[in-house]
């Protein structure tokens, strides 16, 4: 009786240790779907309809963009890595400079002081012209009206003459076939910020942010016929044109780089030295870049508010002709929302649900780089 009893305990332990066939199966079960799920996933069609097939994404220089510091004891800003600083030859009220792509450099932004010399109108230009010749004065266009959009009609008058052989700068840029999209509102340094499309040195199209300043600082009248003290008088004092300020960039990417031009802007910063060194005279010009310096902080904050409320028509028309003649089509990582170019016919091939086309409203945001 006592041994039966024990071969009973026995038996009822070594049922306790077993696991039950039901939880067997389902171990083994979960398992095979799961090896047969990485095989669709890894090996099979299917895998890439689910996933999508390989792409290689290509980061545009616009979205890995970095920063350097630049400081010449006179002016410090943060600009793009590897571009360069250009400072003309000029006086302190006349200040200037240029930062750009020296591989092309129609990227640029270029910011300068005070212009003057311009006549208030085509006959005031031409008399003075007659009487003296040679004088700077007779040589450079009029801007009428004095409105920003007007001064940078005539700027190739402007830049043929500072880039001629006797002064012996390249620096201004030309800007061929200057076309005003639409105007932004005024800065609060005076004149318009205006968006515009120009023809590069190249020939190639290019589109801006530009704002200046045109002032009427005073009067002086002189007779058209220097013999006829009778006759018409005409205004020759010329004008001076304030805090002048260029951003651009080839047409189909300005959108990419107007906030990176944008942000050299902003940290615009004019030390003691040329504060001190600044003509007083110019007391408007002091009192901008010595009361606050971080005037250029508020301007680019104004002209990213004016851009985002900017008319989207003309980047959605342009962005896709621009894609048209390149053969690209855009779209979207659903995961990260970054916007890509992509070679026509890539979703016709593309099976995965990880880049969808673009909406309408996307052609006004940044691309970040290319699919291939």
């Amino acid at each position: 009786m006592e041994k039966e009893e024990k071969e009973e305990k026995k038996k009822e332990k070594t049922e306790e240790k077993k696991i039950p066939t039901k939880w067997i199966l389902l171990g083994v079960g979960v398992f095979t779907v799961v090896l047969i799920a990485f095989v669709l996933i890894k090996l099979l069609p299917v895998g890439e309809k689910l996933l999508g097939p390989k792409v290689k994404i290509t980061k545009n220089e616009a979205s890995t963009i970095q920063y350097e510091k630049y400081d010449n004891g006179l002016v410090s800003l943060e600009i793009p890595k590897g571009w360069k600083v250009e400072v003309p030859p000029v006086d302190y009220i006349h200040y200037s400079f240029k930062v750009y792509n020296p591989k092309n450099p129609t990227y640029m932004l270029l910011f300068g002081l005070k212009q003057e010399g311009f006549l208030k109108s085509e006959l005031a230009r031409s008399t003075y012209a007659n009487l003296y010749p040679d004088a700077m004065f007779s040589k450079l266009a009029a801007i009428d009206p004095q409105t920003t959009e007007a001064f940078f009609k005539v700027w190739n008058s402007n830049a043929k003459l500072s880039n001629s052989t006797e002064l012996k700068m390249e620096y201004f840029p030309y800007l061929n076939d200057f076309t005003v999209i639409e105007s932004m509102g005024a800065s609060m340094l005076g004149g318009d910020i205006l968006r515009a499309t120009y023809t590069d040195n190249n020939g190639k199209k290019a589109q801006g942010l530009f704002t200046a300043s045109v002032k009427d600082v005073g009067s002086y009248y002189i007779n058209t016929n220097m013999w006829n003290i009778f006759s018409d008088k005409v205004d020759v004092w010329p004008l001076n044109v304030y805090n002048i300020i260029v951003m651009s960039a080839p047409d189909e990417e300005f959108n990419d780089w107007h906030g990176i031009l944008d942000h050299s802007l902003s940290t615009i910063v004019f030390s003691e030295k040329f504060i001190n060194s600044f003509n007083t005279e110019e007391a408007n010009l002091v009192q901008t870049v010595q009361a606050n310096q971080k005037v250029y902080d508020q301007i680019s904050d104004m002209i990213m508010d004016s851009w985002e409320k900017r008319n989207n028509s003309y980047d959605i028309i342009s962005q896709k002709q621009s894609d048209a003649t390149l053969g690209y089509e855009r779209v979207y990582d659903t995961d990260t929302g970054e916007i890509y170019k992509a070679q026509n016919g890539f979703m016709d091939h593309y099976d995965g649900t990880k880049y969808q086309a673009i909406t309408e409203d996307m052609y006004t945001l940044p691309t970040a780089g290319y699919i291939e």
